[in-house]
This record gives C-alpha cells, sequence and structure tokens, in this order.
C-alpha cells in the first residue's frame, strides 16, 4: 500500500453538511474523528493535468477532533462569535492583463492569507474567483516569471491552495463559486477540488444549500453563469428555480452568499422577484473593492472582492456616484473583512492586507436590515 503524502488538507461545508477534503499523492488517508477512524473517499483520481489525488469524507458535527491521517483540520463551527469574508484572490494572467504575481504588494493574496489566520475567525468565508492563471506570462514581464498557466493542478495550487495554506488550519470554509470557476474556464479544478457536490462533469450551476450555525444560517448560490450586462433568456429559469430553492431554505437570520452581486446584475435582477427579501444580508464579491448597498425592501448587500485580484478603480468612481449616501463606504484596496456578532447584527471591520483596520460599518439584521459606515 502506498502511504499517502498529504499536499493540502481543509473542512469546507457542503449540502450535506461539513466535509474534510485533502489532495494527496498516493492512497487517501484514515480519517479519524474524536479519535475514531472513519475512511476518506476517493473524490478525484490522477488525469491530465492534475496529479494529485483528491479525497472526501462527511464529518459528525459535534466532532470537537478531526484528523486526515496525522494531518489536523478545524472541528466544524457551532456559534459563530467571528466570520471573516474576502474573495477574488488570484493572481491574474490573461493575454495582455497581467498582474505581477511574484509581488506581494501587487498581488497580497499570500499576505492576506497570513493576517487572516492571525484572527483566528470561528469561519471563512470565500465569495468566489479563485482562479486566475489563465494564460502564460509573457516573456520578459519579470513580475509573472516562472508562473504556471491553465485550468490544471499547478495553476491551482499557485493561485489558491499554497497561498491559502494558512487558513485551512485555523478555521472551517464556506466557498462559493466564482465566474472564474465556470464551465469554459476554471472548471476542472473546481469540479476537482471545491466544487460542493459529486466531483464530475461541469455543471452549469449547482443548486443552492446551507450551512447552519447557532443564530445563522449561511444560504450558498451559484451565480456563475449570470450576466452583468444583459439578461440571457436561457438563465432565467435556472437562475429562477434557485432563487426560490434558496428563498426556502431560509429560517432566522440568513445569509445569501453569492460571487456576482444580484441588485448590479441584469440576469440576476430579472430572476430573484422578492427571494432576497427574507435574507438578513447579501455578501458577495465579483467587483474587486469594498461596498456596501442598501436597497429595501431586499436585504442589505456588502461587496468584499479585495483579496488579491486587480482592485477595480472604475466600478469604484461609478459606485461612488450611483450609490448615493452608500457611496461612502467604497474602498478600492485589497484586504478582507472580519464581521463580528453583536446584539443587533454584525459589526464589519475592513483591513488592509496586514490586518490593520481601514473602516468600519454596522450591519443591522431586520426586515429589511441596513448597513452603514
Amino acid at each position: 500500500m502506498i502511504v499517502a503524502a498529504i499536499l493540502f488538507a481543509w473542512l469546507q461545508y457542503v449540502g450535506g453538511g461539513p466535509h474534510a477534503r485533502a489532495i494527496v499523492t498516493g492512497a487517501c488517508p484514515i480519517a479519524t474523528f474524536d479519535g475514531r477512524p472513519a475512511r476518506m473517499t476517493q473524490r478525484a483520481a490522477e488525469g491530465a493535468g492534475f496529479g494529485d489525488t483528491v479525497c472526501d469524507v462527511r464529518v459528525p458535527a459535534q466532532s470537537k477532533s478531526v484528523k486526515l491521517g496525522v494531518r489536523p483540520v478545524p472541528a466544524p463551527a457551532h456559534a459563530l462569535r467571528t466570520i471573516v469574508v474576502f474573495g477574488d484572490t488570484g493572481c491574474r494572467i490573461l493575454g495582455p492583463a497581467v498582474q505581477a504575481c511574484n509581488d506581494p504588494v501587487q498581488w497580497p493574496f499570500p499576505v492576506v492569507a497570513q493576517s487572516i489566520a492571525k484572527v483566528h475567525p470561528d469561519l471563512i468565508v470565500h465569495v468566489g474567483d479563485y482562479f486566475y492563471r489563465e494564460t502564460p506570462c509573457p516573456p520578459l514581464v519579470g513580475g509573472c516569471a516562472g508562473s504556471p498557466s491553465g485550468d490544471k493542478a499547478a495553476s491551482w495550487y499557485a493561485d489558491w491552495f499554497t497561498p491559502g495554506t494558512p487558513l485551512f488550519s485555523v478555521a472551517p470554509l464556506v466557498l462559493a463559486r466564482g465566474n472564474h470557476e465556470d464551465c469554459t474556464r476554471g472548471s476542472l479544478g473546481w469540479t476537482r477540488y471545491l466544487e460542493p457536490s459529486t466531483a464530475g462533469r461541469c455543471q452549469p450551476m449547482d443548486a443552492p444549500f446551507v450551512a447552519a450555525f447557532k443564530g445563522l444560517r449561511i444560504v450558498v448560490f451559484d451565480s456563475a453563469i449570470a450576466n452583468d450586462d444583459r439578461t440571457i433568456a436561457a438563465n432565467a429559469a435556472p437562475l429562477k428555480q434557485n432563487f426560490d430553492a434558496a428563498r426556502a431554505l431560509v429560517s432566522g437570520p440568513t445569509w445569501f452568499v453569492t460571487h456576482r452581486p444580484p441588485y448590479l446584475n441584469a440576469d440576476e435582477n430579472a430572476a430573484m422577484g422578492n427571494d432576497l427579501d427574507a435574507f438578513s444580508a447579501v455578501i458577495v464579491g465579483h467587483i474587486h473593492l469594498f461596498a456596501v448597498m442598501n436597497n429595501a425592501p431586499h436585504a442589505p448587500m456588502v461587496i468584499n472582492g479585495i483579496g488579491g485580484d486587480n482592485l477595480d478603480a472604475a466600478s469604484g468612481a461609478k459606485l461612488r456616484s450611483s450609490l448615493g449616501p452608500d457611496g461612502q463606504s467604497v474602498s478600492v484596496n485589497f484586504g478582507f473583512a472580519v464581521y463580528t456578532r453583536t446584539a443587533a447584527g454584525w459589526d464589519i471591520s475592513l483591513r488592509n492586507p496586514n490586518g490593520a483596520e481601514r473602516a468600519r460599518c454596522v450591519l443591522t439584521e431586520g426586515k429589511p436590515g441596513t448597513v452603514r459606515c
């Protein structure tokens, strides 16, 4: 029997509750929950561009100690006091659009991940877009020299798993799918490593699922196919079906977590009806900045797309003028957001990559709630 070398291991919420996953070379390790052994199943075997094996096991929600082989991973969360939210983390290499992946100032996600780990949150929420190294680094461009490219293991390791390693040992993860993980871009890595359902052929849209905690439910919604600028007829029915399914998962304070901002997206806005009115907050990424939007009677929205990919100064200027009083919240800076539970909702501390506070907002739960900075 070949003993596995564990490359990466983490705990992730999926539709069936918490699951532990590992990327290994060799056979899947044995998991232990509070000392009791459990067999991991092979989620994905070696294949073209992916010389690793992916293993998975469902974790009993009450487990206090979880190990994959000898590698500990965080236990499932229960009452949430502190949640870190961020997204849009990969290093962009797409044709002439080249980010300096080797420069921690120009691509700060490795620094961001280290700073998040120092917070020791109860839960980490990523709002999508992990894979950005789509084409080779152009010759003579030193900022990304040596970078892998294409939807394969080396690119996923470089964009997400290696820099994200500090996160995996401190808190369980809730992971939304971004448009960079749709079926035309990073779907091979997404379906293999992170997709909440069983690995297999790429699905244009995954069904919504809920991660339930004491005092908060988080509904994760796949908006990867939704078109930002115009409605696509073929998207209307599946989006509407999933919005209705997401609404049915609301019970008490509930966040709607997705990638594309529904109030600013043509497809989502046309399909959502009043389904988002039932939620406490809408937590999104996609636009590479931080901003809030109050849109009564819908739930307030927070954009958290600041994890590492090139910032979106042009959208920042537009939002400052179009959001009215909420425009003062717009911050076109790298970092992450720390959400801390209060009696009325959540305090949001906007941090820079090194973890220093840049600004503070207050999310108040209600029907609808509000978010003010």
